[in-house]
């Protein structure tokens, strides 16, 4: 299946090199820490974390420091401000609520690893859809999925996947799961393609959106 993935994806090469979005390498933090705190998240990561399943205003920050580990940290929060760029660019909330972090898990395979799940806005396949160089994500990996990715530096494996339930129980807060990819060709279908606190991949992480406030993964 993964070889199968990696050949449809080629086919997208082309059309998805239209669009080359490099970005620019943000100045380095002046303090560096190699966690994330729940004090640095913004409104947005806020609101969506204490939405999160048994999370509370009253408990929010003992969940996010003894619940979590490092891996699940990283993921939420960089992937949610991700997101934000995206929403904010736009003018619209694609997420109403985060259902589960799923951060290192070296036992499940690696389209279980590195993702948050979410319920999407009803607006939010329209919105992704209309996205200039966006396409169409190959969701083999996913069944039961669909989805749209960002095609990060004119390459269809790089950037932003965001994926919808084909079949979603409630339509007006359709599930799926969204995730960053930093890996091209088969790289792409390992556990690290996914993960945000991965000191190489987080190098084109701060290109791409810029830092998670003041966080450097270990080298």
């Amino acid at each position: 299946m993964h070889k199968a993935a990696f050949l449809s994806c080629l086919l997208l090469t082309a059309s998805a090199k239209c669009c080359h979005r490099s970005g620019h390498v943000p100045p380095p933090p002046a303090n560096p820490v190699q966690d994330i705190s729940y004090t640095v998240l913004d409104t947005r990561q806020n609101n969506l974390f204490q939405s999160y399943p048994g999370v509370s205003v009253a408990n929010a920050q003992a969940f996010w420091t003894n619940s979590l580990d490092l891996s699940q940290r990283i993921e939420f929060a960089g992937g949610v401000l991700a997101i934000e760029k995206i929403e904010k660019a736009h003018n619209w909330q694609a997420i109403t609520t985060v259902t589960k972090i799923h951060g290192s898990a070296p036992s499940l395979p690696s389209e279980q690893q590195f993702n948050n799940e979410v319920l999407w806005d009803k607006n939010a396949v329209t919105h992704f859809k209309k996205l200039p160089c966006w396409g169409t994500h190959i969701a083999l990996l996913h069944p039961g999925q669909y989805g749209y990715q960002e095609n990060r530096d004119g390459d269809p494996f790089l950037g932003l996947v965001v994926l919808f339930d084909e079949n979603p129980a409630d339509p007006n807060q359709p599930g799926g799961q969204f995730h960053i990819g930093f890996r091209s060709f088969f790289g792409h279908y390992e556990p690290e393609n996914g993960d945000i606190g991965n000191a190489e991949n987080y190098q084109l992480y701060e290109r791409w959106y810029g830092l998670v406030d003041s966080f450097l993964p270990q080298p």
